[in-house]
């Protein structure tokens, strides 16, 4: 019989990128900067909320945004208008940011020009949430214009959360569906996890999301 060997890439792979992020988390705590992975689907608003924290913080902190994309640097023009340095990560068909591309981007700049980062991660709610790529927590996201199954759906994404957020709240008249009835969902779903409703529009729930991460008024 000859001598079969199987050898799991996968496995390998993901080996390799959790001790990349180790790495980015023992850099960061050498310059104490506290580092957000913000997860979503395209359109869930993940934009518009670090457009929001970019203008209200902008004379408090000097934000880094990571943007991962498949094509397009669009995000980043949006955050980047309002005062925090954006570097764009492309990723082609790469469906969710890699930790070695994180540590690519921190050797374009110098890191004490910094104080809190964000990853904006590809817009999806699957990929992401399989890979570490060396934040402090994961946040995922979702908007009321996606329905109201959402947290149904995604069971592994919004478990391996340590927040999530139902925004665009503002048009769940538009789209007929209660607001507390979903949180009321997924708070049974996920006992454990906090989900805070948002609006970029009116700025509901915005100060306790930026609380929550970590990202307050110094």
């Amino acid at each position: 019989m000859p001598d079969v060997r199987k050898i799991t890439i996968d496995q390998k792979i993901q080996e390799a990128n959790d001790l990349i992020a180790d790495r980015i988390r023992e850099k960061r705590r050498e310059y104490n900067i506290p580092m957000v992975d913000i997860m979503g689907s395209v359109g869930s608003g993940k934009t518009s909320i670090l457009e929001f924290f970019a203008q209200k913080y902008r004379s408090s902190h000097k934000i880094l945004v990571i943007n991962g994309d498949l094509a397009t640097d669009i995000d980043a023009q949006r955050i980047g208008r309002h005062g925090s340095t954006c570097l764009q990560i492309n990723t082609g068909r790469g469906c969710h940011l890699l930790a070695f591309q994180i540590e690519s981007a921190f050797e374009e700049i110098d890191l004490t020009n910094y104080d809190f980062i964000f990853v904006e991660n590809v817009g999806n709610l699957i990929c992401p949430s399989a890979t570490d790529v060396g934040a402090d927590k994961k946040i995922a996201v979702t908007s009321i214009t996606e329905g109201p199954y959402v947290f149904q759906k995604h069971p592994i994404t919004f478990k391996i959360s340590q927040l999530a957020v139902l925004n665009k709240i503002d048009l769940a008249p538009a789209m007929e569906l209660d607001v507390d009835s979903i949180i009321s969902q997924a708070n049974d779903l996920y006992p454990l996890l906090e989900t805070i409703p948002t609006s970029t529009k009116t700025g509901t729930g915005m100060d306790v999301l930026a609380k929550r991460v970590g990202l307050e008024p110094k």
